[in-house]
C-alpha cells in the first residue's frame, strides 16, 4: 500500500458567526479537493462539532488540538483567504520552524506528491 501524504489544512475560522460557518464551508470544501485528489487531510474546524458539544471550549482548546497534527503533517495546504488570520499566520511560522513545506494551490501540491511518489 502506498503511503498517503498527510495534509493539513489551514486557513481562516474566526468571525461572526456566520462567517465562521462560511470560512469552515471553504475549509471543508478545499479539504475535500485536496483529499480527492489522493493525500491524507487533517482538518482543522471539524474540532468546532465537539466544541458544540462539549460547549465551553476556548481558542486556545481549539488551536493547541490542531498543532500536534500539524507537526507530524508531511506538508500544508493554505485554503484561500488564508491572508488575515493570526492562526494561520502562527501556523506556517510553525511549519517553516519544523521545514514542513506549506502549499498555497493543488498544482503545487501535486508537483509535491508526484516528488514524492
Amino acid at each position: 500500500m502506498k503511503k498517503l501524504i498527510k495534509v493539513y489544512i489551514a486557513g481562516a475560522l474566526n468571525s461572526d458567526a456566520i462567517g465562521y460557518i462560511k470560512n469552515m464551508h471553504r475549509m471543508i470544501e478545499w479539504a475535500d479537493k485536496v483529499r480527492s485528489a489522493g493525500f491524507c487531510v487533517y482538518v482543522p474546524c471539524v474540532d468546532f462539532l465537539i466544541g458544540l458539544q462539549i460547549g465551553d471550549y476556548e481558542y486556545n482548546d481549539y488551536f493547541d488540538n490542531g498543532q500536534p497534527w500539524l507537526e507530524v503533517s508531511d506538508c500544508i495546504f493554505l485554503v484561500p483567504g488564508w491572508e488575515n488570520s493570526k492562526g494561520t499566520q502562527m501556523e506556517i511560522a510553525r511549519a517553516n520552524e519544523l521545514g514542513i513545506p506549506v502549499f498555497n494551490n493543488l498544482e503545487n501540491l501535486m508537483l509535491f506528491k508526484n516528488k514524492l511518489d
